[in-house]
């Protein structure tokens, strides 16, 4: 156990940015939509590096959401469509409402 917990720590300081768990959520939110983001989990949360922060951009840019995830693992995730800021739940419905037509 302690050995998931490490390297949980080692992914986690490897970050790009935004909260880890926002973007875990997100991810697995994809993965649930058929739309594979990550391969693997430790403890239920999905590995994201570098590549897979890249296939959770694309994915939020495929349903017009555009993310920032740069503020550091302290700073919560920004989602925009268009030009305009939403919060992450105003991002999620405009994903859903694409998938529900």
């Amino acid at each position: 156990m302690a050995e998931n917990k490490k390297l949980l720590n080692e992914q986690l300081e490897n970050v790009n940015g935004g909260t880890y768990l926002e973007s875990a959520d997100d991810a697995k939110k994809f993965q649930a939509l058929g739309i594979n983001i990550y391969s693997e989990e430790i403890v239920d949360i999905p590995i994201l590096m570098h590549n897979e922060f890249v296939k959770l951009r694309e994915a939020f840019n495929k349903f017009g959401v555009t993310i920032k995830d740069h503020g550091g693992l302290i700073n919560e995730n920004k989602y925009f469509i268009g030009n305009n800021e939403v919060t992450r739940d105003e991002a999620w419905k405009h994903i859903n409402s694409q998938i529900k037509k």
